[in-house]
């Protein structure tokens, strides 16, 4: 059974390309600007969610999967969170209970893509493309065609901490701990053994004893609950419950990951790649803005950047 590899080993493109991309736009838009502590708090409050959807998408990219739900399993936990909320306000339990109900809601989005998966023998692309598109109509559906807004006077404390552009944000240092966690599961449990066993040859695998199924419903499950925690924190964000949050963030994360150094065809990616990853986008979105660009030289630097790192991966490798 091959080994994870190290918990701070990752190929040199995403250092690389994190560092030209600071050092790009600290050259042209000055460092003072760029890299001042207000518009670092900027951008991780903004990368927050990403990162925390990224470390679920790791996981189940190393496993050889791949989870094209996300971003409407997002959008439909804050609309859970929030119609959950204000049924029960001005109960004491109504956060928690609204919170433990959002983040189940992303479990149970994980659980349903494991069995798509292992029970049907459904590709994950496939599987989970299905679930985007369930997750955003249901969330539709419990919104009635609407944004979800706290009844006057409602808004909980938690919600106002969490949306507070700040190094002290509980979001953020939610992250690195789920950051943390993450990087202890891969790196030092028989389970993160297995989610790189798998994701490296399943048929090898399955010959050392692993239980495959098992570990990719484990993966689902483990994404889906951190895509839950990602919804809550997108809940106190945007102060709402809106079924049309989270657009695009699967492919902003899919991307984040891949040029962090996780490979699409399963096996590889370590947590600071990933993280590595996503700070790479982010800054690219964040310099675009600040130096008053035409947007969409944000999305051709993100796909040269993109295609670039997997063409150094494969070069690195020999193929």
């Amino acid at each position: 059974m091959p080994s994870p590899s190290r918990p701070f080993s990752m190929p040199a493109g995403p250092w690389i390309g994190f560092t030209v991309v600071i050092a790009l736009f600290s050259l042209l838009i000055g460092p003072r600007l760029f890299l001042s502590v207000g518009n670092l708090e900027v951008l991780l409050h903004e990368g927050t969610i990403p990162a925390i959807v990224g470390l679920g998408m790791l996981l189940v990219l190393i496993s050889g999967g791949i989870d094209l739900s996300v971003g409407a399993v997002v959008a439909l936990v804050t609309v859970v969170t929030m119609r959950v909320y204000a049924s029960l306000y001005p109960s004491p339990s109504a956060s928690l209970i609204a919170v433990v109900v959002g983040v189940s809601t992303g479990g149970i989005c994980g659980l349903a893509n494991g069995l798509l998966v292992t029970r049907l023998k459904l590709p994950p692309f496939v599987a989970t493309l299905g679930m985007f598109g369930i997750a955003r109509g249901v969330a539709v559906w419990i919104a009635e065609r609407t944004t979800l807004a706290f009844p006057p006077g409602s808004t909980p404390g938690w919600v106002e901490s969490l949306a507070k552009t700040s190094f002290a944000n509980p979001g953020l240092w939610s992250l690195v701990l789920l950051a943390v966690l993450t990087a202890v599961l891969l790196h030092f449990t028989i389970l993160g053994r297995h989610i790189y066993a798998v994701g490296s040859n399943e048929a090898t695998a399955r010959l050392c004893g692993v239980d495959v199924p098992r570990t990719k419903v484990l993966v689902y499950i483990l994404s889906g609950l951190l895509t839950g925690w990602a919804g809550i924190v997108m809940f106190a964000h945007s102060n709402s419950g809106n079924p049309t949050l989270g657009e695009q963030l699967e492919l902003d994360v899919i991307t984040a990951v891949v040029i962090g150094g996780a490979s699409l065809s399963g096996g590889k990616g370590t947590v600071v790649g990933a993280l590595l990853g996503v700070a790479i986008l982010g800054l690219i979105k964040n310099g675009v803005s600040l130096f008053n660009v035409p947007v969409e030289m944000q999305y051709i630097l993100i796909g040269v950047l993109l295609l670039a790192n997997v063409a150094l991966n494969r070069w690195r490798r020999g193929v």
